[in-house]
């Protein structure tokens, strides 16, 4: 009979330890995605800020992590991958009935765009659109995010997408697999960029911090590169606070271009707090801890190493690899210049060496003949 009470007992203790067990399990998954929506709620209400970049981890533990964003993408080290897929985008030519939301949300302008936009091929799963921003500097300092060999182009944009197995983009940003980030590099051109131009034309409707407007909707694959082929791939974080180390990112290696005056509106024209100006809104490149950065191209046919691309292309100092070309298409216009200037001194140089050889020449015999024709005769003692 002891025997049989000790049992029911310890029966009845299992019991209560696996209750308790199972409340602290629930109790830690519960803390677990409170904590998630506390980070989104303190990147909305906490003021963080481009110059205070070295701070954020103080207040977001994310952006302490190994798997930051942007990176440095150094052309050399970067891994050819057959095998990844290409980018196929479906859904991306809105039509003008479709109504866009543009925001200023004080750390950059965005765009938002609807679900219906996809990317159909390039990653395990179907990732749909939520909206795009930009990055950008000033007239003296760059503004691009990722850098390539260390140079930074004058902007960036970025296409964010989400996993279509989560619900949302606020669900998705705190899951491993959860963001896929179309990236490419903005460079000054000679012309107007026209579609570029449908968003950039109603700055003025939101220079002041959260405000927005409506633009009407057009085929947004114009704001990427014409080609898709030729990317750079990694895995890291969004690049501002809460940081979440989600992010599959994609590089294109083609740029897009906009003129200086385009660039110039978005430099200039919108207010964050306290009426300040929205400018060099880009976080530092990042540490790779190990991280590999693959590639969709092989540089291998190239052994003259990167081309650059012509200031009126790109803007100064951008520089991204070629794909066809060499020799003087290969060079800036400043390089060209140089060489034009070096090869007219040159010649300038040879010309008057030669000229200045042939009238040393006929002086000395100028000089040797009047000295034949010369009489000696000795002096006189009244000369003397």
């Amino acid at each position: 009979m002891l025997r049989n009470a000790f049992l029911t007992a310890l029966f009845i203790h299992g019991l209560v330890v696996n209750a308790a067990s199972s409340s602290s399990s629930s109790e830690e998954d519960d803390g677990s995605s409170e904590h998630e929506n506390e980070e989104h709620k303190k990147a909305h209400s906490h003021h963080w800020g481009y110059t205070d970049q070295l701070s954020w981890g103080s207040v977001f533990n994310d952006c302490n992590g190994q798997s930051q964003s942007p990176i440095d993408i150094n052309t050399n080290t970067a891994i050819y991958d057959a095998q990844l897929p290409s980018i196929k985008l479906a859904g991306y030519d809105l039509t003008d009935n479709t109504a866009l939301t543009l925001l200023n949300n004080g750390h950059t302008l965005q765009l938002s765009l609807p679900g219906s936009m996809r990317v159909v091929s390039g990653f395990d799963r179907i990732y749909h659109a939520a909206q795009l921003h930009f990055h950008w500097g000033s007239v003296e300092e760059p503004g691009s995010e990722h850098t390539i060999d260390n140079v930074h182009f004058p902007a960036e944009i970025h296409v964010v997408h989400y996993n279509s197995k989560y619900a949302n983009l606020s669900e998705a940003a705190t899951k491993e697999d959860g963001l896929a980030v179309l990236g490419a590099f903005i460079g000054i051109g000679l012309h107007e960029n026209e579609n570029y131009e449908k968003i950039l034309s109603a700055l003025t409707d939101v220079s002041l911090e959260e405000t927005k407007t409506e633009i009407p909707g057009f085929n947004v694959r114009h704001l990427l590169p014409n080609s898709l082929e030729r990317f750079y791939r990694y895995t890291g974080s969004l690049t501002t606070p809460p940081c979440f180390q989600t992010v599959n990112w994609t590089m294109f290696n083609d740029t897009i271009t906009v003129s200086r005056k385009q660039l110039a509106a978005l430099e200039d024209t919108l207010k964050m707090e306290q009426n300040q100006l929205l400018s060099k809104n880009f976080r530092a490149p990042q540490l790779l801890h190990g991280r590999r950065v693959v590639s969709s191209f092989s540089a291998s046919p190239e052994p003259q190493g990167p081309k650059i691309i012509p200031l009126t292309e790109a803007g100064p100092g951008t520089r991204v690899r070629a794909s066809t070309g060499a020799g003087l298409a290969g060079l800036s216009r400043g390089d060209i210049l140089a060489i034009a200037f070096g090869a007219l001194f040159a010649v300038t140089l040879l010309a008057f060496s030669t000229y200045a050889y042939q009238q040393r020449k006929k002086y000395s015999k100028f000089k040797k003949d009047s000295r034949q024709n010369v009489i000696y005769k000795p002096a006189t003692k009244e000369e003397a």
